[in-house]
């Protein structure tokens, strides 16, 4: 109970500042707030992992942060993702808001005691080391969701599962809201963009539209860990059909070898050949439900 009125206080506290600070342009406590909480997300999704160094390479060691993806998520969801409500006449920006409930459902979490860590107010600083960043401000901004471990955030993802709102509107109209979407936003948007060719634009931290990509795979870091050669015309096509020589599964010519380890070569072959019911051994198979519907 002590840790949970602990967080409320300081997240009550870092509100204020917030408030205080909203009318200060892009450096407000606002902006910072929505920043380390996404930095936060980032952290948790895709952290950097220098134990894996002498294991798989050097290129397996930065994370998300150290590409600066929260910042170009902040980005995508303004740009990408607006919520239109009655009466306003315009869309509204959710990247502050979403910060928000994800301090709240930290808030709900250590309320319930299912946090493992205590929270602490030096893993957000952790998260702007090497920035100009000082780490007075982080500690000031910093809700209590930048502030739990690695797993605990994660946690507190899950904690907005539980997020459900149906609301009928004066006029008639029905909203719905389900607080799911903000974990599917913040955990598989940073994975899609770690693993995109975002990182090798110019300018890493705006929209891609207009910009010319170097197609260089030592400058695209999600590139580097999987081996990526690059794009190249011609991938989103179809080249061929699986299938083995022996097989009736693909025919007529073979363009490539797919894998030549275990048994008969698979490759891609011109035309996809025919299904046969034994083509695939059944023995011991049984059918889980009665073929007469009984």
């Amino acid at each position: 109970m002590r840790t949970f009125l602990t967080a409320k206080v300081s997240w009550l506290r870092t509100v204020g500042r917030r408030v205080l600070g909203r009318t200060h342009g892009a450096s407000s406590p606002g902006d910072l707030h929505a920043r380390v909480t996404f930095r936060a997300c980032v952290d948790a999704v895709i952290p950097t992992t220098p134990e894996l160094a002498d294991e798989l390479g050097p290129e397996h060691v930065p994370g998300g942060n150290d590409v600066e993806v929260a910042e170009f998520l902040g980005v995508y969801v303004d740009d990408r993702v607006q919520i239109g409500l009655p009466n306003i006449r315009r869309d509204v920006d959710v990247v502050k808001p979403i910060a928000n409930v994800l301090d709240s459902a930290a808030l709900k979490l250590i309320a319930r005691g299912d946090n493992e860590d205590e929270p602490n107010e030096e893993r957000p600083v952790a998260f702007f080391e090497g920035t100009d960043v000082s780490a007075d401000r982080i500690r000031d901004v910093a809700g209590p969701f930048a502030r739990l471990s690695p797993r605990d955030r994660l946690r507190a993802i899950h904690v907005l599962d539980e997020i459900e709102a149906k609301i009928t509107l004066p006029d008639g109209r029905f909203v719905e809201f389900d607080g799911g979407l903000v974990g599917q936003l913040v955990v598989g948007f940073p994975k899609l963009i770690y693993y995109s060719e975002w990182d090798g634009y110019p300018d890493p931290e705006r929209m891609p539209f207009g910009q010319d990509h170097p197609n260089d795979p030592a400058s695209v870091q999600g590139w580097q860990q999987t081996g990526f050669p690059g794009f190249t015309n011609g991938y989103a096509c179809l080249r061929g059909y699986l299938g083995t020589e022996d097989g009736t599964l693909g025919s007529e010519d073979v363009w490539t070898t797919i894998d030549d380890h275990d048994g008969p070569p698979v490759g891609l072959f011109a035309s996809p050949g025919r299904f046969r019911e034994n083509e695939y051994d059944t023995d011991g198979y049984v059918e889980p439900y009665p073929e007469g519907g009984a």
